[in-house]
């Protein structure tokens, strides 16, 4: 391993610490926070303002703000970026966006977030919606979601590239070999569930994330989905050239950030391309 190590030029060691950035982030930024009330400081206090604000106008049922509330935002959310990058992909405008060109289903969620708010409803652990989450604890959070993203997002997408269910799941979604922001949900139901779904929600209950916390995770992992399959180095996300590599190979780069396919072998022939392409 360390052997391996050395060997790597700057920006195949930046692919494999990738996902060790927000570890790294959250070691900085909160002890620099904590003497800071709530972690938030003025802008915490004008945030809680308007925050309040909405829910005066909006209400504040939880069962509507988590199950509609949020599926309904990413819904729009999904479908208005995705065909952006169609219509982008269609008529070659804007002429700015092509100099990013790296390349050469909702009902399953409904019922999913009816059964996780109840069991946190039922638990009397939802936390108050309309107090926003200290700045620690939203750094905390979201770095603990970002981790069992990638943790279970590698082992539920390589189980579904195993040769018995793959032709009956995961294969549909491949027949984009090149694919687009759309083609992200491109699934079956069962694969869209676990492979989709599962990697980005299972840390929500699992860390009572608040809902504010919720929201601005499932919009940022939302807008990375479409990223990576959109075949646009835009957004400020990473390259999608590693999901464009595996909706091409098949059998390498099954993870969200990658440290799981350094680790387990699973990107060598990507990174092979890379290098081999700097030297061309």
């Amino acid at each position: 391993m360390k052997r391996a190590w050395l060997t790597m030029n700057s920006s195949d060691k930046w692919g494999a610490l990738h996902g060790l950035v927000p570890l790294l982030f959250l070691c900085v930024v909160i002890p620099y926070w904590s003497h800071v009330k709530n972690g938030w400081g003025n802008l915490g206090l004008r945030m809680q303002t308007l925050w309040e604000r909405m829910f005066d106008t909006i209400g504040d049922d939880q069962f509507n703000l988590y199950v509609y509330g949020l599926n309904g935002w990413t819904f729009v959310l999904y479908w208005s970026i995705g065909l952006a990058f169609l219509l982008a992909e269609t008529c070659a405008r804007p002429k700015w966006l092509l100099r990013y060109k790296v390349q050469p289903k909702f009902f399953v969620m409904l019922p999913f977030s009816i059964v996780s708010h109840y069991i946190l409803e039922y638990q009397g652990t939802l936390p108050p919606i309309r107090e926003l989450p200290t700045f620690q604890r939203f750094l905390v959070v979201f770095f603990i979601l970002i981790s069992t993203q990638e943790v279970v997002g590698y082992y539920t997408h390589r189980l579904f590239h195993h040769r018995l269910i793959y032709k009956w799941t995961h294969k549909l979604h491949h027949q984009w070999t090149a694919p687009i922001a759309l083609s992200a949900y491109y699934n079956r139901p069962l694969d869209h569930l676990i492979v989709n779904l599962m990697p980005a929600t299972i840390g929500l209950p699992l860390t009572n994330a608040h809902f504010f916390t919720s929201w601005l995770w499932l919009t940022w992992a939302t807008l990375r989905t479409l990223s990576d399959h959109s075949g646009y180095h835009v957004l400020s996300f990473p390259s999608p050239r590693r999901r464009d590599f595996h909706h091409l190979k098949f059998t390498e780069c099954y993870g969200v950030w990658g440290p799981l396919d350094y680790l387990h072998g699973t990107e060598t022939l990507f990174r092979a391309s890379k290098s081999s392409s700097k030297t061309n």
